[in-house]
């Protein structure tokens, strides 16, 4: 079960964010989305993605932290897009770059508490996050981040495991994805970045497949118990038989013969039912028939 866009709008900036966690947040959208160019002699700042939620977040957050004049659109009905050039691109430069250059644009070396982590990897995942939990045909436990280039991967672990979180690298052609795949860990996650109401899906469809794993514990352990109850049904039938037809059955005595007629007469009964119709202990008819079987066999 794709639950990407669920998660997407459940972590997008709220009202209680303050400014350091803002641009935690757009620092993020930056990294994962961002390209610098330059154009007539000016640099530019652009950010792109498929999805317009991203793209439209870091264009508020922008126009809140820094008031530039941003440029905002779509290119062909597929790609939606931010750029900001000249004195805006430099504004922006100048709050996400940490004054290391705008090669660092994004980088979390600034992130100073958890809150600023938490608001930096909702960025992270609204711009090119996905999670996937199982559904009733079945699947596995996923969440991905996706990163351009190994470096920028490992800082994002490295932050994450600084919040108690260990996730896992791997590659995707020029990406890395940071990832966790275990039902602890994908919940976890979803924890860190205030995404409730996915936690709370997450513990409905575990709680739902433990039940359908008991019922099926408990189905699968009827049928061998049927199973058992009518080859062991069948093995007494044939020792009978084998009794009447050695001549053995007359010499039985009378208990025995009960017995045997009994289950003749109910093939199908369990030990617990032939017991009741016959008004003796369960244990009492296991005995009578144990030594019919044994003297048919033999």
């Amino acid at each position: 079960m794709n639950i990407t866009e669920q998660v997407k709008q459940q972590i997008l900036p709220g009202g209680e964010d303050r400014r350091p966690e803002r641009r935690a947040y757009l620092c993020a959208l930056v990294k994962c989305l961002g390209s610098i160019g330059i154009s007539g002699g000016k640099t530019f700042l652009e950010l792109e993605s498929k999805n317009n939620l991203p793209v439209i977040t870091a264009v508020s957050l922008i126009k809140e932290l820094t008031g530039a004049s941003v440029e905002y659109g779509s290119r062909g009905g597929r790609n939606y897009y931010v750029r900001a050039e000249g004195d805006a691109a430099a504004e922006i430069f100048s709050l996400v770059g940490q004054g290391k250059g705008i090669t660092d644009l994004g980088d979390t070396d600034a992130i100073n508490s958890r809150t600023e982590a938490a608001a930096y990897a909702r960025g992270a995942f609204l711009a090119s996050g996905s999670a996937y939990i199982p559904s009733e045909d079945g699947g596995g436990y996923h969440l991905e981040i996706l990163f351009f280039g190994e470096e920028a991967a490992n800082e994002f672990k490295k932050l994450l495991a600084r919040c108690a979180l260990q996730l896992q690298i791997a590659q995707k052609g020029n990406y890395s994805s940071v990832y966790a795949k275990s039902e602890s860990a994908v919940s976890d996650v979803l924890a860190f970045l205030g995404a409730v109401e996915s936690v709370m899906l997450i513990a409905d469809v575990s709680a739902r497949r433990e039940t359908n794993n008991s019922i099926n514990r408990a189905v699968n352990c009827t049928s061998a118990n049927i199973n058992k109850s009518v080859a062991t049904a069948a093995r007494q039938l044939t020792a009978i038989e084998n009794l009447k037809n050695s001549g053995e059955f007359e010499k039985l005595d009378d208990k025995l013969k009960e017995t045997c007629s009994a289950r003749e007469e109910h093939p199908d009964a369990t030990l617990e039912e032939l017991a009741e119709i016959m008004g003796i202990s369960k244990s009492g008819l296991n005995h009578r028939l144990a030594k019919i079987t044994a003297l048919g066999e033999k």
